[in-house]
């Protein structure tokens, strides 16, 4: 039986200018669905854009967001995204800056666009299906232009995204996912105890040739 959920992300930006430097970094944020099994989202941090604040004229800053499926039995979510746009008074300040959003796996644009649009997310848009254990990244840019006029200094701007996710069983012929460290050490256990069988019958055919 397909079930969705669904949960509201708030996406906030910040531009200061009266900061005399400023250094672009890549963090990374993590979207979970089903943290302690429960049918919800959970963001950390609960901003998940700190580092599209404080920027600069001419800056170009990327930020990494990783949406887990933690859900402990075998369930497997489509994950979909779509933008409202800005929200109301932040339309002008957005319209000066270009965000792009990407699959990190195959860097397929998802959205590339002024912020303030909702351009190719305006219905709502598959990002992928996540296995139990499983993950997808997306990258964001934020492009701020270097003529940016200073009368939005100190502006703030915000931007609503919703998500939504269809929960479905899994079924026997889709693909093993989930912690691939896990099965690797699980394999390696495997073998260790083979060899370890081998080496016991060659002992014992030893014993037993030389009791002979």
């Amino acid at each position: 039986m397909r079930k969705t959920f669904r949960c509201i992300l708030g996406f906030a930006l910040a531009l200061i200018l009266s900061v005399s430097t400023s250094v672009a970094a890549f963090a990374e944020s993590t979207v979970s669905y089903g943290d302690d099994n429960a049918q919800k989202f959970v963001f950390a941090p609960n901003d998940l854009f700190e580092n599209f604040k404080n920027v600069m004229p001419g800056d170009s800053i990327t930020q990494k967001i990783t949406i887990r499926n933690r859900r402990l039995n075998d369930v497997k979510i489509k994950i979909y995204i779509r933008s409202l746009g800005a929200n109301e008074g932040s339309e002008e300040f957005l319209s000066q800056l270009k965000l792009k959003v990407e699959q990190a796996d195959d860097e397929s644009i998802m959205f590339d666009a002024p912020a303030d649009q909702t351009a190719q997310l305006t219905e709502w848009t598959y990002i992928g299906t996540v296995y139990s254990g499983g993950k997808i990244d997306l990258n964001l840019t934020l492009e701020v232009p270097i003529e940016l006029d200073n009368d939005f200094q100190d502006a703030i701007g915000s931007i609503n995204w919703q998500f939504r996710v269809e929960e479905f069983p899994v079924d026997p012929e889709d693909p093993v996912t989930g912690d691939e460290s896990t099965i690797f050490l699980f394999a390696l256990l495997c073998l260790l105890s083979v060899a370890v069988f081998v080496v016991l019958i060659v002992v014992r055919k030893k014993r037993a040739a030389e009791e002979k």
